[in-house]
């Protein structure tokens, strides 16, 4: 990049900032006596355990990606999954440290095989200098992907990618669009790559969250203003011939239409909606995982439906962070998300992001500030 890295990532870091204020999901792996007091009528954090073999197993600081956000991640066949992390480091860690000029590329994923205890990072190594895994094709080179969500079907993975513009823009950058990927499943070559117009014509950023029932694509997207925010969701039918989505749908708040702009809010839900969340179907259940999108909340609700599209009822109050209490290194946490491929003696597993505001501190104070925790979430915490 024609800018220094170190003011590129400072650049970042303000930008997740503005990510936190649009996003912020947070969780903790902190042991229940952390918890801010003035939340434990609300939640019994007691409940809630570490998930120390993920914590080991995603990022790898001998080996592959070691620091990265995003950890959205969907289920492949043999017991593998992906998880697509965003802004990733490389560079080896020593003693929880590593060099503060180490670059940064946008976005990675990671192969990961539970049974088989194995890790394998993925990101574009046809240079010699590695780059992002996945790039916008509109020739435009401020253009970059951060990860939305995505499926394995008929031996291909489809995902969503967010496009984003580095520049003058409030905090750095500016959303630019939505795209639909198609890969093979085996080698990962693009297949193909198109523009998701609908971002573009009703300003809610798709593809963060994808829930699929037979032959039926919902298409989770956030939306929000200066004084407020929703969740709205689109319907497609998959082809099984051409293997691809189609005929795209959106939720008018009574049935499905043909236009984007008549898409309207899915209710039931009272806390600010932020742009990553996580929606799976548990049984009969829908089940909604997300973040209260405030800066430095902390707090991770729960929310069901008999329905994709609701109305959602039974908030919960999951878990409530307290990293962001280390004021000292401007730690803050965020975008939480669920994993149920992995659900496990009835447990959730739930990842969450850890930062800091002080570039400086993820590097030569703690690396543990920038990569994903892990914890697990009973599902009576849920359903109850």
């Amino acid at each position: 990049m024609a800018i220094p890295i170190k003011i590129y990532l400072t650049k970042k870091f303000f930008q997740q900032i503005s990510i936190v204020i649009l996003v912020i999901l947070n969780t903790n792996c902190r042991s229940s006596h952390n918890i801010n007091p003035k939340h434990q009528d609300k939640t019994d954090a007691r409940l809630v355990t570490k998930a120390d073999s993920f914590n080991n197993l995603v990022t790898v600081d001998s080996l592959g990606i070691t620091g990265a956000d995003g950890v959205i991640s969907f289920p492949l066949d043999d017991n593998k999954s992906i998880f697509m992390m965003g802004d990733s480091f490389l560079t080896p860690v020593r003693n929880k440290k590593r060099d503060v000029n180490s670059p940064m590329i946008n976005n990675t994923f990671i192969l990961i095989n539970k049974k088989k205890d194995t890790h394998k990072a993925l990101y574009n190594d046809a240079s010699i200098v590695p780059d992002a895994l996945l790039k916008p094709t509109n020739g435009n080179p401020k253009e970059y992907y951060w990860p939305g969500h995505g499926f394995q079907k008929n031996g291909i993975i489809h995902i969503f990618m967010s496009r984003f513009l580095h520049g003058d823009y409030d905090w750095g950058f500016k959303f630019s669009g939505t795209d639909y990927i198609r890969l093979d499943k085996n080698t990962l070559e693009v297949n193909s790559q198109e523009n998701f117009p609908y971002s573009n014509q009703n300003n809610v950023h798709y593809g963060h969250s994808i829930l699929t029932e037979g032959n039926e694509i919902y298409i989770y997207g956030s939306w929000s203003d200066k004084d407020s925010t929703a969740l709205h969701v689109a319907r497609a039918t998959f082809d099984l011939e051409k293997n691809e989505i189609n005929r795209v749908k959106f939720f008018d708040g009574k049935t499905w239409v043909s236009d984007p702009l008549t898409s309207k809010p899915l209710i039931g839900i009272h806390k600010p909606v932020p742009e990553q969340f996580s929606v799976f179907k548990q049984g009969d259940i829908y089940v909604l995982i997300l973040q209260a999108r405030e800066l430095g909340n902390g707090n991770i609700y729960s929310y069901v439906a008999d329905a994709p599209w609701g109305p959602w009822r039974n908030e919960k109050l999951l878990y409530h962070t307290t990293e962001q209490e280390n004021v000292k290194d401007q730690i803050f946490t965020y975008n939480a998300m669920a994993h149920p491929q992995y659900i496990t003696d009835n447990k959730l597993l739930i990842s969450y992001c850890v930062n800091s505001f002080d570039v400086k501190k993820i590097h030569e104070v703690n690396t543990d500030y920038y990569r994903p925790k892990f914890i697990w979430v009973p599902m009576e915490m849920i359903l109850e």
